[in-house]
């Protein structure tokens, strides 16, 4: 049976709230959290960033397509992309408010490709650490009761020979594996004031 509306709110609330608080107290820091910094939890050296997920991947960062656009400096057709694949109120595509990438001109597809493949630090410190100071990734696995945790550094070491691929509704950073460490969507609710949102997941793969 799907989440409801009511269920995804309460899930939030408790992987932001008790949930977070339970890791902060184990790896005793000071709760801080909230929308506005990428700080979970600090013990005044260590800034650690905490996902609590019960899936494969989780939220990473939530932002507006005009955030993005401006914080990664991307250019008119880099983007046109973004406003496609994102989508708009005013976009009538056989019944969709967006377009998927199979849907869009390559020459967008393909600039947005090559300004990720250009920028793939930049693009994964920002969605992680945006000048915040992150100093490890706590990641846990509520479904088995499983924590993972990797230093900041490690992580943009792991993503040293990944590379991008694009779907039809996402595009991945993946190992050499084929498994995905993070993936770029639409948030796509139901509201009109947050369905357009640029959303970013990471995944649990990353910290194997």
């Amino acid at each position: 049976m799907p989440l409801t509306k009511e269920d995804g709110r309460r899930i939030r609330e408790e992987n932001s709230g008790l949930k977070e608080k339970e890791i902060c107290e184990k790896h005793n820091l000071k709760q801080i959290g909230g929308s506005q910094t990428k700080i979970d939890g600090s013990d005044g050296i260590n800034n650690k960033s905490i996902k609590n997920a019960s899936g494969s991947s989780t939220q990473v960062h939530l932002t507006t397509q005009k955030s993005f656009i401006e914080k990664m400096g991307l250019q008119s057709y880099e983007s046109e992309f973004v406003h496609r694949f994102c989508g708009n109120p005013s976009i009538k595509n056989n019944g969709k408010d967006r377009y998927h990438t199979t849907e869009i001109d390559s020459v967008f597809v393909d600039s947005f490709f090559n300004f990720l493949v250009n920028n793939k630090k930049k693009v994964i410190d920002y969605i992680i650490n945006n000048g915040f100071g992150i100093t490890h990734i706590v990641y846990k696995d509520t479904k088995n009761n499983k924590e993972y945790e990797l230093k900041y550094d490690e992580v943009i070491s792991k993503i040293e020979n990944c590379n991008w691929v694009v779907k039809k509704g996402a595009i991945h950073l993946k190992n050499k594996e084929g498994k995905s460490y993070f993936h770029f969507q639409r948030e796509g609710k139901s509201s009109q004031t947050n369905r357009y949102n640029v959303l970013w997941h990471i995944h649990k793969e990353l910290f194997k």
